[in-house]
């Protein structure tokens, strides 16, 4: 059965990024390797609504050994990618409290349609559902080259998990 994406990508702007890196950083704790958004350009602070994308690297770390020769985000990076995307959201929310984290809790009616490969960008969009501080949903999606690659809902918890970053993590991501 055919999905429609959750936003008309011809109708936003693209080329703008309201939300770069270091700002990103500001909401999600995730670092290194595992910062799988690198620029959110359409966001709603209303609905919740937001668009980011994740540049997928020739040298990212899985490209070696997911699949040789013929390197493939996976699937679990692109659902990562998506629930980070949604952790934003949330923490935009109910804001910066440091002894929480939007938590991955669970997926729900996810399908993969596509794949995503290096030298791709993975536009990633996300809608709210349900939200709330304890237990939230986002519908969410990825999109490669105008081609729905995964849909299905996020759901998020909130945890009592803080992000300790040593002297050498903070000058590393700067």
């Amino acid at each position: 059965m055919p999905v429609s994406p959750l936003f008309d990508l011809d109708q936003l702007d693209l080329d703008s990024v309201v939300f770069d890196k270091n700002a990103i950083r500001s909401h999600n704790p995730h670092r290194f390797e595992f910062e799988l958004i690198d620029a959110i350009c359409h966001f709603d602070s209303e609905t919740l609504d937001a668009v980011g994308y994740h540049d997928l690297k020739e040298d990212a770390f899985w490209v070696r050994g997911h699949i040789p020769g013929t390197p493939i985000f996976p699937g679990a990076l692109m659902i990562e990618s998506a629930a980070q995307l949604s952790a934003f959201c949330y923490r935009h929310r109910f804001g910066q409290e440091s002894d929480r984290f939007f938590g991955f809790g669970g997926i729900d009616k996810l399908s993969f349609r596509g794949m995503a490969s290096p030298g791709q960008r993975l536009w990633m969009m996300c809608k709210d559902i349900v939200l709330n501080r304890r237990r939230s949903r986002f519908a969410v999606q990825g999109i490669v080259e105008d081609r729905i690659v995964f849909s299905g809902e996020i759901i998020g918890v909130s945890m009592p998990v803080v992000a300790k970053l040593d002297g050498e993590a903070q000058a590393q991501q700067a």
